[in-house]
Formats: structure tokens, C-alpha cells, sequence
């Protein structure tokens, strides 16, 4: 069978970019139609935190969106030497990506997308002027443009960025029943065996998210092993595990990456818009995605450059800010367990990372902030030296 109908715009994936482009679109009575592999719900691995800064761009009402408020972090270094660091107000929200994708698809369709889930697309072409989706069972789908929102190695990605080798990351998750009586006000973050990455332990209502992240390019180690022994050094932690599933971390860098043509746009992970330094992938989600929405609805009201106005919005609001997170990351991860010990003893440290935690302080801003709290501290250390 094929479909003869042409669709203004054809979104490749139903996680939050690709339902948020969809749902920006569709209002504007755009005829959108919606892919995804995966039938919803569906289980989504992922430690779900949604700072404040999503707000901005999430067509959902965030205060009355349902998770567990946290309020600052527990810190460790493989284990040992923890130290917790509060804040005044909550940090992040943590939700469950299955809910979560739930409804932000559901705003889609209820805005006027069609959605087709159980659908993958494993052919993408030119064919005159429209692009031709293939999917695995022999649908042909046309359509004017298409955002690419099926991740770091979907078909979208791989047709614009066919050679891409780049650094990928690897991260492991499982869903964990934590006693009810535990406090769910901070989440535990374990440093030292990741290589570029961290563990972490996401408490929920429900069942908690327990994680690990790291950029295997950098450094080869047995992930599950060392997942393994973080993961016993937690002793409120259960001994098995509900679910447990991996995949790839896009890592951002300042590498040669297509983004857009004059038919199609990457977002969210397939665009490897994802921070470097802490991980956070949905508000990059969201915010690109808003801006595919709005480049698609300038070229088709104005006839303006599909290409050149979604990559001077991303550049503007994305991509400077994620550069910042990549130095960030090249200048600590190299001397990770200096950093954990100035964490440890910088009170003023520590309230600059809970506010980059919560999207109020961009990395521009945290960087330079960061340095002078780093020389103030050496001074001062200075000073203790020459007054023995």
C-alpha cells in the first residue's frame, strides 16, 4: 500500500522534540504527520530531570506537570567521601519519560497531527521536489519537509550525516522500587568510574531511575561491571531491578555536524543537541524543536531559507551555550578528582552548580564565575603558605 496523500511536513520520531515540533505545526493548520517505531506508551529509559528552564519551551504547564521536586544533590567519588550540597528552592523537577512522552504526544494529536506509531522508517530520498519516506513494511510517505527526531543513529541522522564518526556515549538505566520512607528530596550522583560521564540514582514516585552515563570513545571499561559496583555501594538500593535498558548519548562537540537542509532539520538527539557537561537532553529537546517549528512557518508563510533561519536560531540559543558546556567538560572531566574535592570544599562552588543544575545560570555566566571562585581559592590558599 501506499499513501498518496503529501504532507506539509513529515516529523520522523515521537519523543519530545518530535512531538513538540508536530504540535507547534499543527496549530498553525499545517497538515503534519507523525512517525514513530515504537507504539505508545512505551518505556523510555531516562533519568527524566526537567529544570526550570523548560518552561520556556514546553507546551505543557509545568507547574502542574506531575513529579518529585528536588532540592539538591548527594555527591560522591566512586563511593567514598560524600557530601550533599541544598538549595533554597527545588532544583529539578524528575518525571517519568512514559508519561511524560505520553502526553506531550497527546498535545500533538489533540492539536491536529497525525500520529502512526509501530512505523519504521528505514528509506529517506529526494524525489523532485518533496522528500519520500520508506518504512519498513513498503509505506511511502511524502511530504514538502521533514524534521528528523528519531535520535543520535536514526535513519534521519544518518542520511544527513552519512560519514559521522564522532565521539557517542553509552548509558545504562534501570527502574528500582525505593522504600517510601526514603527522603525524595535530593538525587545521589557518583563521579570517578564513568569515564566523561557520571552515575546517578533519580528518586521518584515510583519506581526511581538508577543510571550510569559515560563517553566510552574516551576510555575503555566494562560499563555494566562498574554500573554494577556503584550501584552496591548504595545500600537502600533493592537487589534486582525492574527493567533495565541502554542506549547512546549524543555527544556534543565542536566537530563538523549537518543540522538542516532545505528539507529536512534535525532536533533533539538526532542533532546532537545534548550538555556535554551534565547530560540534560529534554530542554535542548524542546528548544529546538520550537525552533524547527518556527523555520518551517517562516519559509512556508515567507519563502525565507528553511536552512538559514532554523541554524541562526539554534546557533543563537543552543549551540554557544552548549559550546560553554563543552569546555566546561574538556576543562574537568581531564582532572575530575580536583574538581570533586573543590566541590567538596567551595560552598560557592557548589550553590553555582545546583544553579546551572537548574537552568537559572548559563554556562557563559558559570565559567567565568567558576575560574574566579577557582583563583580566589588559590590565592587564599596562597596566603595560608606564605603565613606559616
Amino acid at each position: 500500500m501506499q499513501f498518496k496523500k503529501v504532507w506539509d511536513v513529515a516529523v520522523v520520531g515521537a519523543g519530545p522534540a518530535g512531538s513538540t515540533a508536530s504540535y507547534h505545526l499543527a496549530e498553525h493548520d499545517l497538515e503534519v504527520l507523525l512517525l514513530d517505531q515504537e507504539r505508545f506508551p512505551r518505556f523510555k529509559p531516562c533519568g527524566g530531570a526537567l529544570s526550570k528552564k523548560v518552561k520556556k519551551f514546553l507546551p505543557l504547564d509545568f507547574d502542574v506537570l506531575k513529579g518529585n521536586e528536588i532540592y539538591g544533590a548527594y555527591f560522591s567519588f566512586k563511593g567514598q567521601e560524600t557530601f550533599r550540597i541544598e538549595a533554597d528552592n527545588f532544583i529539578a523537577k524528575l518525571i517519568h519519560r512514559e508519561i511524560f512522552d505520553q502526553l506531550l504526544l497527546e498535545k500533538a494529536v489533540r492539536g491536529g497531527a497525525c500520529f502512526v506509531g509501530g512505523e519504521r522508517i528505514i528509506g529517506v530520498q529526494k524525489e523532485r521536489n518533496l522528500m519520500r519516506l520508506t518504512s519498513h513494511r513498503g509505506e511511502i510517505y511524502l511530504a514538502r519537509i521533514v524534521i528528523g527526531a528519531d535520535g543520535p543513529r536514526g535513519i534521519t541522522t544518518r542520511y544527513m550525516n552519512p560519514e559521522h564518526s564522532e565521539a557517542m556515549g553509552v548509558a545504562i538505566e534501570e527502574e528500582m522500587e525505593i522504600e517510601p520512607e526514603r527522603n525524595l528530596r535530593y538525587v545521589f550522583l557518583d563521579f570517578g568510574r564513568f569515564p566523561w560521564g557520571y552515575g546517578w540514582v533519580f528518586p521518584k514516585e515510583g519506581l526511581s531511575s538508577v543510571g550510569c552515563g559515560a563517553i566510552l570513545e574516551r576510555k575503555r571499561i566494562p560499563l555494566k561491571g562498574e554500573f554494577d559496583q556503584m550501584k552496591g555501594g548504595f545500600g537502600f538500593l533493592p537487589e534486582k531491578a525492574n527493567r533495565r535498558k541502554g542506549w547512546l548519548l549524543p555527544y556534543f562537540g565542536e566537530f563538523s555536524y549537518r543540522r538542516a537542509e532545505e528539507k529536512m532539520l534535525l532536533v533533539g538527539d538526532a542533532a546532537r543537541f545534548m550538555d556535554p557537561f551534565l547530560g540534560e537532553g529534554i530542554y535542548y529537546a524542546l528548544a529546538s524543536a520550537t525552533f524547527a517549528a518556527e523555520s518551517v512557518l517562516k519559509f512556508v508563510e515567507k519563502r525565507v531559507s528553511l536552512r538559514e533561519t532554523y541554524l541562526s536560531l539554534v546557533q543563537r540559543e543552543i549551540m554557544n551555550e552548549l559550546k560553554h558546556a563543552a569546555r566546561m567538560a574538556e576543562f574537568i572531566y581531564p582532572k575530575l578528582w580536583l574538581g570533586f574535592k573543590a566541590l567538596k570544599r567551595s560552598h560557592q562552588l557548589g550553590f553555582l552548580y545546583m544553579d546551572v543544575m537548574s537552568g537559572l545560570l548559563p554556562y557563559s555566566a558559570f565559567n567565568k564565575r567558576l575560574f574566579h571562585a577557582i583563583k580566589e581559592a588559590g590565592q587564599q590558599k596562597l596566603k595560608r603558605m606564605l603565613s606559616k
